[in-house]
């Protein structure tokens, strides 16, 4: 999704400003922000990994259906954002309010089909998920709160899209960054001072998400300078309008959900090969590596800007220059950050748990689950890129390399020979794979640039 800051300065230094300096004035807002936001599902986790590796299990194996929940609301919340955008660049205003009203309007609709289909078959889509005897109590007080929280909690981030992509990105930052604050002031107060445990966890979640929707709202209702507002209206043509946006959002949510099949396959081959303490691990992992993954959707955000802009300008060897640089950043990041686990993997560990045994095993496997984790952000940055510059079946390619053609048959293959540490392994020869073929990619692409410029 490109974004898009319509005043006519902005439009005009996207056109003219240096690049380096540009791509950090756009990505470090978008990094905070993100960050920021990784925060909500990271703090949640530390808290609980403190009270039992069972707790922390529950929070990783219900993952799967928030996955799920996720990829509708990406397909309605950036299918929306993006044709806002559309909309604005042809002058037509008061179809993009039109747009933001009904994202509003079927995200809430969709969240509450969602938590009345989750509730009726509560326990059926429990044990699908093959959760053990000891596990289970934590999964089912935990997930219930977050699914049916998520009604009031979750359309604020959809609107949250839309933001950024009216180029309010530094609201968008304020408004993740107070939440998020909020968020872990919360956590320890329910889930140790009030003793509510694993629910304490889940209810500070839901409270921070819903204080998210809450100010995203309020400011697109009385922000006088933004240029469009939240109104509740009559929309003419809004079954043309809906399908426009779901179909901008198609790339998103076949992501998402091949992300949650993935999930879902890795959880129980874990449970086939390991233990709980297994899932709690990968949990962890997770963690840090979304952490990491924050940063660079930072840049990808300042570079799809910047090139999206320039493309549509024509002006290639700005395009050329930011991709170059935000790989090179990227790279450079991601190398520090796989050191850091080389060099110090229990300092990251101890953040989420206190039971040695996790830690041992957490330690060991990371630096085979993350072994790829230099070239991940090269990977991120040139499948946003073939999108944002139209190339979408590329950007398809890339991302369902990267998100299940190649872990799956690679732990078929290697978790009955090696174990929980097949698994590991197929995780970073997927990314490995999907990342080279991605540089493969994108540097033809720059020899094309370079031959338009």
């Amino acid at each position: 999704m490109i974004t898009i800051d319509w005043s006519e300065e902005m439009k005009l230094n996207l056109g003219t400003e240096k690049i380096s300096k540009l791509l950090w004035q756009l990505s470090i807002p978008a990094i905070l922000g993100m960050l920021s936001s990784a925060i909500f599902n990271i703090v949640d986790r530390i808290y609980v990994g403190k009270l039992s590796s069972y707790a922390l299990t529950a929070v990783g194996i219900t993952m799967p259906i928030q996955i799920i929940q996720m990829a509708f609301i990406l397909l309605i919340g950036i299918g929306t954002s993006s044709l806002i955008s559309i909309k604005l660049g042809e002058d037509k205003k008061e179809e993009a309010e039109d747009i933001l009203y009904l994202a509003l309007k079927y995200i809430i609709l969709f969240l509450i089909g969602f938590a009345i289909i989750f509730m009726s078959f509560l326990n059926s889509i429990l044990h699908l998920l093959a959760i053990s005897t000891e596990v289970l109590p934590y999964a089912k007080e935990y997930i219930v709160i977050i699914i049916v929280g998520s009604i009031i909690g979750i359309p604020g981030y959809c609107l949250n899209n839309t933001l950024r992509s009216i180029g309010q990105a530094k609201v968008s930052m304020k408004i993740i960054v107070i939440t998020s604050i909020l968020n872990i002031i919360l956590d320890p107060l329910f889930i140790f001072v009030l003793k509510l445990g694993i629910a304490g966890a889940a209810i500070a979640t839901v409270i921070s998400q819903t204080t998210l929707t809450i100010y995203v709202i309020y400011v697109f209702v009385k922000r006088t300078d933004f240029i469009i507002h939240l109104k509740i209206r009559k929309v003419i043509n809004e079954a043309n309008l809906i399908k426009e946006s779901l179909k901008m959002g198609l790339p998103s949510f076949y992501v998402q959900i091949l992300a949650a099949i993935v999930n879902f396959y890795i959880n129980n081959s874990l449970l086939k090969y390991g233990t709980d303490l297994d899932i709690a691990a990968v949990t962890i992992m997770s963690s840090i590596y979304s952490f990491y993954h924050m940063v660079i959707v930072g840049i990808v955000q300042g570079n799809n800007s910047i090139c999206g802009y320039n493309w549509g300008a024509k002006q290639y060897a700005r395009v050329r220059k930011s991709l170059e640089l935000a790989l090179f950043y990227s790279f450079l990041l991601s190398s520090f950050l796989y050191l850091v686990i080389l060099l110090y993997p229990q300092l990251l560990v101890n953040m989420f748990t206190n039971d040695q045994l996790l830690i041992q095993s957490t330690s060991a496997g990371m630096k085979f689950y993350l072994s790829m984790l230099p070239l991940i952000g090269l990977q991120t940055i040139s499948s946003q890129y073939f999108q944002v510059v139209g190339k979408v079946r590329r950007s398809s390619v890339l991302a369902f390399l990267r998100y299940g053609i190649i872990i799956i048959p690679s732990i078929l293959i290697l978790a009955p020979k090696l174990g929980v540490k097949g698994i590991y392994i197929s995780n970073a020869l997927s990314d490995g794979i999907a990342s080279a073929i991605a540089i493969v990619y994108i540097l033809l692409e720059i020899i094309k640039l370079k031959r338009l410029e």
